[in-house]
């Protein structure tokens, strides 16, 4: 059994659980199951499932269903806590996977804003009322993403702990001031702040309650959690070296994608880069409209990050 979560118990680094496609784009269960396996083994401190990275966006109601049973079948007898990502275009539907969630057994449940049309600030309390009412003791975390059209402040933050007092966690999208990142994590000290991997490690440096709903792990698994023991061990400037190093590859990998025709959509460059390193068993097969690099996409973005960054590169 895993701890129960709490904003004082989820922490640390938790990877993005990619879907596996087999070549007629039906989900690969030997693939997948391989895959958290390995993520297992290398003691990520969380799973998740249904981010950009897992393709929330292109699994029916069936196959979500069918994903999160081998998920945590898989997970479950490990240890390691669990969230299932729930979102939709409708509060209905969201709801409908929170309750399959936490009947099945998860830790916890991912929620997006509902992304076709922006939200009214009145309308988004109302969602949060919502569905914190539909699953009163079921954990729930915001995936604050600028996709939803509304990014919600510290201040709404705030008055969403009213009406959803189960909320325990917020993902900060992309860039983070961390001028004033922590006075932002100060507003809502009931919430734990995860940001992204090239920030992670100067927000711990700055005192925040911190973590990261992590990539560079489907790269470079060990590496990865090397450098969240370092920071929290206060080796910072070790640790820092190698968040540098991922942001630099992540930079060079975007320019590089942009000479070759490469797709940087988030399930593309990240199940893109998983397969370049080879260290986890995935295809860079990522569902239409979206298009995965070919095979020879794969194999020149390995040889230029070999050249560049040869130690993101294993022989």
């Amino acid at each position: 059994m895993s701890t129960p979560l709490t904003r004082d118990t989820l922490k640390g680094i938790w990877v993005a659980a990619p879907l596996a496609w087999d070549e007629h784009y039906r989900l690969d269960e030997g693939i997948f199951r391989e895959t958290l396996r390995r993520l297992i083994a290398a003691q990520a401190h969380g799973l998740y499932t249904f981010g950009s990275t897992g393709e929330l966006h292109a699994v029916d109601d069936d196959e979500f269903c069918r994903i999160t049973d081998i998920f945590l079948d898989e997970v479950g007898p490990s240890g390691i806590p669990t969230q299932i990502g729930c979102h939709g275009t409708a509060t209905h539907q969201v709801v409908r996977k929170l309750k399959y969630a936490e009947q099945a057994g998860a830790d916890a449940g991912q929620v997006a804003l509902p992304f076709w049309m922006e939200l009214t600030p009145q309308e988004i309390i109302k969602f949060w009322a919502d569905i914190s009412a539909a699953v009163p003791d079921f954990p729930l975390t915001s995936y604050n993403s600028g996709r939803t059209k509304v990014q919600l402040t510290a201040e709404q933050y705030r008055d969403i702990l009213h009406v959803a007092p189960n909320l325990i966690g917020i993902k900060w999208p992309g860039e983070v001031d961390l001028e004033t990142f922590p006075r932002i994590a100060q507003m809502t000290p009931e919430l734990a702040h995860f940001v992204g991997e090239m920030y992670l490690v100067e927000a711990m440096k700055l005192g925040v309650s911190c973590g990261n709903y992590n990539a560079s792990a489907l790269w470079q698994p060990e590496l990865t959690m090397k450098m969240f023991d370092l920071a929290e061990a206060g080796e910072w400037a070790e640790a820092e070296e190698i968040a540098s190093g991922f942001g630099e590859v992540i930079k060079y990998a975007v320019t590089a994608c942009e000479e070759l025709g490469l797709g940087i959509m988030d399930p593309v460059i990240d199940k893109g880069l998983m397969a370049a390193t080879g260290i986890l068993p995935c295809h860079q097969r990522t569902r239409a409209p979206y298009i995965g690099w070919p095979d020879e996409g794969v194999a020149q973005m390995r040889a230029r990050l070999k050249a560049q960054f040869p130690w993101f590169i294993p022989e």
